[in-house]
């Protein structure tokens, strides 16, 4: 299991970082995967930033992009589908596309020995955007290493504990388990989270249009209401009692 990927799934859903991650690639031009390795791994060698760049170009340019372009065409009515169908369709192509990010950020942890610490997260990031080519102000980049600083202080969460070698193997199996059970509901999380913003683009878009299907926008607002509750108890799940 990625370190990396589990991590970046956690910051993800942090407060802000969506938010600030697609600011910076719809409006700069950044590329999400390389800010959340960077923002993981640290500062690192120009060569291995380097690669790290092309890597994520070519898989984005080949793979992500064309899904991410399907998923977001399927977020507005298509005469002659049916509303159901197109919503299923979507949700498979956003489970591809989740996937294709898994396999990209599985890769690019391959580059570093370690995550890196706190305290860096703005260096690595403006790092980051100049090796990819298009660098945003940075102000936009400053308020991402804000909210990521906060997902770095749980970094050793994401690592692989040397100290389970020492333990029974019945407790490294139940922590091996667990770790699983948080690897799923995080990315059900972030699967969730993007229908949530697709189905409410598509209730907008649907609205807009001079006669709207008040059935289907109905329909919309309601499954935006069910995945709103499944996130706040995903979430719940994911945050750990505080013990005052």
């Amino acid at each position: 299991m990625s370190g990396l990927w589990v991590w970046a799934q956690g910051a993800y859903a942090r407060p802000g970082v969506s938010e600030h991650c697609l600011r910076l690639q719809d409006s700069h031009g950044q590329n999400v995967s390389l800010l959340l390795w960077a923002a993981w791994a640290g500062p690192v060698d120009a060569p291995v930033l380097t690669h790290a760049a092309e890597a994520v170009r070519a898989w984005e340019h080949t793979v992500v992009a064309p899904l991410r372009t399907a998923r977001r065409a399927a977020r507005d009515p298509s005469p002659g589908i049916d509303a159901g169908a197109q919503l299923a369709a979507r949700e498979a192509i956003a489970a591809a596309e989740l996937r294709a990010e898994q396999a990209l950020l599985e890769s690019l942890e391959l580059l570093t020995e370690a995550a890196g610490a706190e305290g860096h997260t703005l260096t690595a990031l403006k790092a980051a955007s100049l090796a990819w080519g298009a660098v945003p102000p940075e102000p936009e980049l400053a308020r991402l290493a804000a909210a990521l600083d906060g997902a770095l202080l749980s970094i050793e969460s994401s690592r692989a504990p040397v100290e389970r070698a020492h333990r029974r193997p019945e407790l490294v199996e139940d922590d091996a388990a667990l770790d699983e059970v948080e690897r799923v509901a995080r990315a059900r999380l972030v699967l969730l989270m993007q229908e949530h913003a697709d189905l409410d683009a598509a209730a907008q878009s649907l609205s807009a249009i001079p006669l709207p299907d008040l059935l289907v926008i109905g329909r919309l607002k309601r499954k935006k209401l069910s995945l709103k509750d499944e996130i706040a108890r995903i979430q719940d799940q994911l945050t750990p009692d505080i013990i005052a």
